[in-house]
C-alpha cells in the first residue's frame, strides 16, 4: 500500500474489509448492542461519499461503454497495467469532455 498511497489517502469500503491505514470501513453493528451516535454518523457521511463516487463510476460507464466490460483478460502484470492505462484515458477524456 505504501507504494500507491500517501499519508493523507484511504479507500472507502464497507463493513467486510479489515480497517488499516489505507482502508476506511463503515462502521458494524455490535453483537446484541447498537452503534453508537458516533458511529451512526460517521457511516452516514461514509455512505454518502459513496454513493458519490458509485455515480462518478456510473456516469463513466454510460459515456464510455468499453468500461462496462472492458475486453482485456488480467493473466498477467503487463494487462493490469493495460486495464489501468484504459480506465486512466476514459478519466481524463471525461474530464476533457466537460
Amino acid at each position: 500500500p505504501e507504494r500507491f498511497f500517501s499519508d493523507d489517502e484511504y479507500v472507502l469500503a464497507d463493513a467486510g474489509y479489515k480497517a488499516t491505514n489505507y482502508i476506511v470501513p463503515i462502521k458494524k453493528k455490535p453483537r446484541n448492542s447498537e452503534l453508537s451516535l458516533a458511529d451512526q454518523e460517521f457511516n452516514t457521511k461514509i455512505s454518502s461519499m459513496r454513493v458519490k463516487i458509485e455515480h462518478a463510476f456510473g456516469i463513466l460507464k454510460e459515456r464510455f461503454y468499453s468500461l462496462k466490460s472492458i475486453p482485456v483478460r488480467i493473466k498477467r502484470k503487463e494487462d493490469v497495467v493495460k486495464v489501468n492505462a484504459w480506465i486512466r484515458v476514459c478519466v481524463a477524456l471525461n474530464n476533457f469532455l466537460m
